[in-house]
């Protein structure tokens, strides 16, 4: 038989030609209908508000695409850190004018199509805000932002869902499971939970800063605390030495250290067994040092990111179902009951913000897939987070001799308001002379007096509460030291400890 090269080598190409297109045909098929399940799993995650969203990061999306002066604009905003995070609100930043000489509000109902549409997304979200998440190892943050090449992907921060669904440069969608965390450039659109827009809000007597009034809506900071034009003094670090902590508790720990007495007696009224009388001093005031989370570390982690619009961490099982790059910080609600002697009290509240990285240590992987990067975590324990936050000067001729905290992690920010009544003591030990002095230690040759006082306190329903404390004026603030380190005294709800001490103010 002749052998026939030149028809062997024509069956053989017609033959790869042939496989070639039905493998195309049938990647082609099979492509579709990942992208058609893909997209039916992404309709099915958002609810009515959040499609508004949807709709406004689509066209966020082509701006960004469009614009290297949004990009700018959204970095150095982020950067300014106005609620002190990584966040722009919307609305302060909309009529920035962009290459075009448009502005974003334009550029965005250029790309939306719909002038009803964006009115409608704008009253329904009047907190709407980009947030640019710190991504793991660098990978992804408003300091490393290269606005000339690096064009961020859109993630919409969902109440319904722990899943983040995410729109891509080319406009298609897809999910990114909430145990995962990107590692490519993208930012959140949110809405904001440290700030209120007054025609929305239950909460008109807030007496916190003014962002301004914007459209006819007076905005307003839910707190100081996340007002990030002021400087604070609560930003600080603090290690338990001989040369951290102020001379006065030092002298205060070794005035009673073996005779019994009252160290805050020292502290308000400087009286000591050799000197047993004293005035009222205002320098210094009660503070929250340092807060813990309690237990093990992916329960406390549990107990405050239990809603799917909480701040989340991306975690290696499943109850760990989102990522602290869709919410930003953690914020956290102080509320400190004081009693009065007129039988009627006072609740002192204050805030603060915590990171992930500030409550967890946190490990990662970095887990690879054909079509994206991500991080899980491999591991998580607790650490604490230093504090000073002052909450209010400690007079016994005007405040009961026991104070108690309340901290709840912040879903909401509408409140009610309940009442708190307990039987608590007051000193009795003051005489007037030329000043008023407390007379003698601790509670004096005078018997304390019991009395019930009530305080009305604020609650908020959806918050989750960690529990309370109760701090006595004779508790001990330095509880022993070994050398030139000292241990002070914390206190534990079972979900959390803090230590709460005097801390010079002036």
């Amino acid at each position: 038989m002749k052998f026939n090269f030149k028809a062997l080598c024509l069956l053989s190409v017609t033959s790869v030609i042939l496989m070639s297109s039905c493998e195309s045909e049938n990647h082609s098929a099979s492509d579709v209908k990942t992208t058609n399940e893909q997209s039916l799993k992404v309709d099915q995650l958002f609810d009515s508000n959040s499609t508004l969203k949807r709709e406004f990061g689509k066209a966020l999306m082509k701006t960004l695409n469009e614009s290297k002066s949004l990009r700018d604009l959204i970095k150095n905003e982020s950067l300014k850190m106005f609620d002190n995070d990584y966040e722009v609100l919307y609305q302060l930043i909309k009529n920035e004018r962009l290459e075009n000489n448009l502005t974003l509000r334009e550029n965005i109902l250029k790309n939306l199509g719909s002038k009803d549409l964006l009115n409608k997304i704008e009253l329904n979200n009047p907190t709407l805000t980009i947030l640019v998440p710190e991504l793991p190892e660098n990978s992804f943050s408003a300091k490393t932002w290269n606005t000339d090449t690096q064009i961020p992907q859109v993630a919409i921060r969902l109440s319904t869902s722990n899943d983040v669904p995410v729109i891509n440069l080319d406009g298609s969608e897809y999910i990114i499971e909430g145990q995962y965390t990107p590692a490519f450039p993208i930012i959140v659109l949110k809405d904001n939970e440290r700030i209120i827009a007054n025609s929305r809000s239950t909460n008109k007597s807030l007496k916190t800063q003014r962002i301004g009034d914007i459209n006819g809506d007076d905005y307003q900071f839910l707190d100081d605390c996340f007002d990030g034009s002021k400087t604070r003094k609560n930003k600080t670090s603090r290690n338990v030495s001989s040369t951290s902590l102020d001379s006065k508790l030092l002298t205060a720990y070794n005035t009673y250290e073996n005779v019994d007495g009252w160290q805050r007696d020292y502290i308000y009224y400087g009286i000591s067994p050799a000197s047993p009388n004293g005035p009222f001093s205002y320098d210094f005031q009660e503070s929250l040092r340092s807060f813990t989370l309690q237990g093990d570390a992916m329960g406390a982690y549990n107990k405050i990111a239990d809603q799917t619009e909480d701040t989340k961490i991306v975690g290696i099982k499943k109850s760990l179902n989102a990522s602290s790059w869709t919410g930003g910080n953690f914020e956290f609600k102080v509320k400190i009951i004081v009693n009065g002697k007129n039988g009627i009290g006072s609740e002192i509240v204050k805030y603060f913000t915590a990171t992930g990285d500030n409550l967890f240590d946190i490990s990662y992987k970095k887990m690879n897939s054909p079509f994206v990067v991500r991080y899980a975590i491999s591991g998580i324990s607790l650490k604490q987070m230093d504090l000073n936050i002052p909450i209010f000067n400690w007079d016994l001729n005007q405040y009961a001799s026991t104070i108690k905290i309340e901290i709840e992690e912040v879903d909401l920010t509408e409140t009610t308001v309940t009442t708190d009544t307990r039987s608590v003591k007051f000193a009795t030990n003051f005489s007037l002379d030329a000043t008023l002095k407390k007379i003698g230690l601790k509670f004096g040759a005078s018997l304390e007096k019991n009395e019930t006082s009530t305080v009305q306190k604020t609650f908020t329903q959806g918050n989750d509460q960690l529990g309370e404390v109760i701090v006595n004026f004779a508790d001990k603030f330095i509880i022993s030291n070994s050398g030139s380190t000292y241990t002070t005294r914390e206190y534990s709800s079972g979900l959390y400890s803090i230590s709460v001490e005097p801390v010079r103010v002036q």
